[in-house]
C-alpha cells in the first residue's frame, strides 16, 4: 500500500494533481526537472496506465459473490480510491487541449515532452515548442481538473 493512502485526506485524485503540478512546472522550467525524474517517471507511468488500460477507472463489477467480497475487508483504505474521477480529468484535459487527437497521439505528445524534459541527453525526437506549450496546457487543465476541496 503507498504511504500516502494510509492518510485519510489522500486518495488517487491529490497524487495526480500534484504530479500534474509537478511536470507542468518542469516542462515550463526545465532546470527544475532534474530534481524531480522520479516524479515525471510516476506521471508518465499514470498516463501509460490511462492510454494502455481500457479498464483504468472503470467500477468494478457490482455483481461480487459475498465470499469474495468478504474478502475484501480491511481496515485499510481502499488504494484506487476515486481513480474513475482522474479518469474522467485526464479526459477532460486531452479533449480539450488536443481538440483533433486521438487520446493515443495526445498521450504520446505529452510522454515524448515528458522524456525529453527528464533526459535531456537522450538522443530522440525533440518535442516542438508547440508540444511542450500543449503539454503545459494539458497538465495545467489537468491540474485544475482535479482540484479538490
Amino acid at each position: 500500500m503507498p504511504i500516502m493512502a494510509a492518510q485519510d485526506k489522500n486518495d488517487a485524485r491529490s497524487a495526480a494533481r500534484l504530479l500534474a503540478r509537478i511536470a507542468k512546472e518542469a516542462i515550463a522550467n526545465p532546470d527544475l526537472a532534474p530534481g524531480r525524474a522520479v516524479a515525471l517517471n510516476n506521471v508518465y507511468r499514470l498516463l501509460e496506465a490511462y492510454r494502455a488500460n481500457p479498464f483504468f477507472g472503470s467500477d468494478q463489477s457490482q455483481e461480487e459473490t459475498a465470499q469474495a467480497a468478504a474478502g475484501k475487508l480491511t481496515l485499510g483504505v481502499p488504494k484506487e480510491r476515486y481513480i474513475g474521477e482522474v479518469r474522467a480529468a485526464l479526459e477532460s484535459a486531452v479533449s480539450a487541449t488536443f481538440e483533433s487527437r486521438s487520446k493515443q497521439q495526445a498521450i504520446e505528445i505529452i510522454e515524448r515532452v515528458l522524456r525529453s524534459v527528464a533526459y535531456p541527453s537522450d538522443e530522440g525526437e525533440k518535442p516542438s515548442s508547440e508540444d511542450r506549450q500543449r503539454a503545459v496546457r494539458f497538465f495545467d487543465t489537468l491540474h485544475k481538473q482535479l482540484n479538490i476541496a
